[in-house]
């Protein structure tokens, strides 16, 4: 019997507030995996995930506090123009 991969969640991992909009930052891998995912999660459940593996769980981290502030913490909230709705 194959085990399942355990997921594992980088201490990186946070909520943050930024231009008062709420975001939680989830950083996680694969155990044993090659990279490190970056998701960020809106107040309204909106998930944002890389397509990019990232090296270091700090750097992903890095990456969606610069995106954030970059884009606009409102912008980014409200679902920008980077946003694909999910069709039900």
């Amino acid at each position: 019997m194959v085990r399942e991969p355990n997921l594992v969640i980088s201490s990186a991992s946070q909520r943050i507030v930024e231009g008062e909009v709420p975001f939680k930052v989830d950083i996680y891998k694969l155990e044993n995996g090659d990279g490190w995912t970056l998701e960020v999660v809106t107040e309204d459940g909106t998930s944002i995930v890389w397509d990019d593996l990232f090296d270091d769980d700090r750097a992903a981290f890095d990456v969606a506090l610069n995106t954030i502030r970059r884009e606009g913490a409102v912008a980014f909230a409200n679902g920008g123009s980077n946003v694909i709705p999910f069709k039900q």
